[in-house]
């Protein structure tokens, strides 16, 4: 894993970790909400492990957040690189999905 990308990790589990506390959730429990371990949660908010796409979308409907969310801003992360090709596509992969659910629920 190069640095760009353990970078976002881990801001991205800062984020998911902020809003499961605003929730009131514990780790455990919000793993039962969505179908994972507790072991899985704790990975992600330390940045070990980032959650695939629908999985993101899942944490982010759970805690009552938007996707976008529970991303980082890329400016704040790497202001001088690109994201990865593969990071990039899973980013606009959760922005499609979390605009599908929106306009499925009626939101959009």
């Amino acid at each position: 894993m190069d640095e760009d990308q353990r970078a976002f990790d881990q801001a991205m589990g800062g984020r998911v970790k902020q809003a499961r506390l605003r929730a009131n959730l514990t780790q455990e429990l919000l793993a039962r909400k969505i179908g994972v371990s507790r072991a899985s949660i704790t990975n992600i908010e330390k940045g070990i492990q980032a959650p695939p796409p629908y999985r993101l979308a899942r944490i982010a409907k759970a805690l009552s957040v938007e996707v976008a969310e529970l991303l980082p801003p890329l400016s704040e992360l790497v202001p001088t690189h690109d994201l990865p090709g593969h990071l990039a596509e899973a980013v606009a992969s959760v922005q499609r999905m979390a605009q599908e659910m929106k306009d499925r629920d009626g939101e959009g």
